[in-house]
């Protein structure tokens, strides 16, 4: 089920902007926006990665393949020691990736 619409929508309204504003800040015409809000245009990978920049959330909260707002994280906000465990993290299959997720929880919890 595609959900990007609602997501912009929600996200625009929380913040009270209107269509318009939001076309401005990102680029975009206000009737590229409201296409998007009525799912009658996808918008394209660019215009994704410029709203969750605006909006501060993850590109994934937008298309609909996570729940979690997150926040928009780009390369160049993380250090190197965080690009490099990241990358180690990445290598990792799947069994090995929940024990890591799980316990950075449990440190972050303490």
């Amino acid at each position: 089920m595609l959900i990007y619409g609602q997501r912009i929508k929600e996200l625009r309204k929380e913040r009270g902007i209107s269509m318009m504003a939001l076309a401005g800040a990102i680029g975009v015409s206000d009737t590229a926006v409201c296409k998007w809000e009525n799912q009658t245009s996808e918008p394209k990978l660019s215009y994704i990665i410029r709203l969750a920049e605006f909006f501060n959330c993850s590109a994934d909260y937008i298309i609909g393949r996570s729940d979690d707002l997150g926040a928009y994280v780009g390369q160049d906000d993380l250090t190197a020691e965080e690009k490099q465990l990241l990358s180690s993290f990445r290598t990792l299959d799947d069994k090995m990736r929940g024990l890591v997720t799980q316990t950075v929880k449990m440190i972050k919890n303490k």
